[in-house]
């Protein structure tokens, strides 16, 4: 096992590896390219995901100089982070708003969806006990007992390899959508959801 040639260990998120390929989530890209490195991009990104704004507007918003805003908003929009909106109604001819260039929940429509995940979770979590014999015969026949190590240690792995494996069954048949390629290279699908 060398790290040079991508055959180094496969870490919980391949954003946290310097080794190019894996797909430990649809979001890891994000990260990995720091696309949104620092607390002012998010702020701005949870600011357009209340409406549409303008340079100037986020800038008072933000009490930061419209150029520094600028350079903010032209990163996000050469990451594909954020994008011009179409549909705001504009007071003049010339003005740009911006929103966020992922969906963005609002919590009312996370509570449309939050009885149906929580249903979902409970067969899930079932599931998981169901087979826990199993993992405790699969873990006994490995070498990580020799090295003081139990099963709780490493269920976690578990689970993370058993829903990787799920989603990518579910976006080959359709049901989820997998990731895309952004025009900066990066191969990512984003989402953020409002507190409730």
């Amino acid at each position: 096992m060398t790290v040079g040639d991508g055959k180094g260990l496969r870490f919980p998120c391949e954003c946290v590896s310097g080794q190019p390929g894996g797909y430990s989530e649809p979001w890891a890209d994000i990260a990995k390219r720091k696309l949104l490195p620092n607390g002012t991009k998010e702020q701005i990104v949870t600011l357009l995901a209340e409406e549409p704004k303008t340079i100037s507007q986020l800038a008072q918003a933000l009490n930061l100089s419209a150029p520094s805003v600028h350079t903010h908003i032209n990163d996000m929009l050469q990451s594909e982070l954020l994008r011009e909106s179409e549909e705001f109604e504009k007071r003049h001819p010339s003005e740009r708003y911006y929103e966020p260039n992922f969906p963005v929940f609002k919590a009312e429509e996370c509570a449309e969806f939050r009885a149906l995940c929580e249903a979902m979770s409970v067969e899930l979590a079932n599931l998981f006990e169901k087979h826990r014999a199993s993992m405790e015969r699969a873990f006994r026949k490995t070498n990580l007992p020799a090295h003081g190590w139990e099963l709780s240690d490493v269920t976690q792995c578990l689970y993370a390899n058993m829903y990787r494996h799920a989603r990518i069954l579910l976006e080959e048949c359709g049901l989820l959508k997998p990731r895309q390629q952004h025009a900066n290279g990066a191969e990512w699908i984003f989402w953020a959801e409002e507190h409730e």
